[in-house]
């Protein structure tokens, strides 16, 4: 994905791969390696405060829409990290495993 504007991310609305409207990203987590844009965070649904980790790779961003290359199914089983901080190196080793990066 091209290198996007943090502010232009922070107020996207996130869709899944199937086209499903997930909610608002949440937060913009940069990847240690590059600096740049690597994740974001999304709650699935009124009730969920959970915040999802989401990896930006294979997704696509149109028009303030922010479309993530998986599903709500995945993103929703992804392990639990803390999403109001920065990732360690072993909590984004431990998501790529998930989202096989």
């Amino acid at each position: 994905m091209a290198q996007l504007d943090i502010n232009e991310l922070q107020d996207a609305t996130a869709w899944d791969s199937e086209g499903t409207k997930l909610g608002a990203v949440n937060e913009v987590h940069l990847e240690k390696s590059s600096g740049a844009p690597g994740w974001v965070t999304v709650s699935l649904g009124l009730l969920n405060t959970r915040e999802h980790f989401v990896p930006l790779a294979g997704s696509r961003f149109e028009g303030g829409d922010l479309h993530l290359g998986w599903t709500r199914d995945k993103i929703s089983d992804a392990p639990d990290v803390a999403g109001d901080k920065e990732l360690s190196a072993e909590e984004e080793r431990l998501l790529g495993d998930y989202y096989g990066l």
